[in-house]
């Protein structure tokens, strides 16, 4: 999978164009069909709503690997957005709200509220590792605006997204706004809140790579915005 735009006109364009390099080598994606129709749950609160949308698939010039296309706002293996999940961890991790009352606000079942807290505590501390190493490599100057953290260590992961998130604005403003959400699904191409993954993923940071945005030529994480 790979965060892409929002926009699917954006998207379409990128992709014909060959600006949207291959993750697993230096190729370039290609337009290759479509994937499943699914429907991802929308709103922050008990009136959501379900938008049924069918990501984009792509496939590589050089070692012909497929790739599924997820705008900014998805979550990979999640059918609520991002937004959700991360006002749900906000609630958690500032508020020290529990999983019940969460739910109940957002109108949610408690086991998938309680799904998305537990997956982001158990890689809290490889979350913090990692967006502590891009910090440092992508936004220097934003290491004075790190937050304080609380709530344990999920607190401190969130803090330094947090800190990332404003480096990248601020680096960016003429072209993107950038929320921690944002920041952390596009590194990690949509897997933010997938534990298995973190579990695996090797401790390394991906390169920036070129986009071209708001007709400047802009050196950004894996993302088109």
């Amino acid at each position: 999978m790979l965060t892409v735009s929002h926009d699917p006109a954006v998207v379409e364009l990128n992709l014909l164009v060959g600006r949207v390099a291959c993750p697993d080598c230096d190729g370039r994606l290609r337009p290759w069909g479509w994937a499943r129709p699914r429907v991802v749950r929308e709103g922050l609160d008990t009136k959501w709503v379900g938008r049924s949308l069918r990501p984009r698939r792509s496939r590589c010039t050089i070692c012909q690997v497929t790739h599924v296309l997820l705008e900014v706002r998805l979550a990979a293996r999640r059918a609520d957005t991002a937004e959700v999940i991360a006002a749900a961890i906000e609630a958690k991790t500032v508020l020290g709200q529990g999983h019940r009352t969460i739910a109940a606000r957002c109108g949610r079942p408690v086991s998938t509220v309680r799904g998305w807290l537990r997956a982001f505590a158990t890689s809290a501390v490889l979350i913090g590792e990692r967006f502590t190493g891009l910090l440092v490599r992508d936004a220097l100057d934003a290491v004075v605006l790190w937050p304080k953290p609380g709530g344990g260590i999920s607190g401190e992961a969130l803090s330094v997204l947090m800190a990332y998130a404003e480096g990248l604005a601020r680096r960016f403003a003429a072209t993107v706004t950038v929320t921690w959400i944002d920041a952390g699904i596009a590194a990690t191409n949509g897997r933010l809140f997938c534990a298995s993954w973190w579990a695996g993923a090797p401790n390394t940071n991906p390169p920036l790579r070129q986009a071209l945005a708001g007709g400047k030529v802009a050196t950004t994480p894996a993302i088109f915005l």
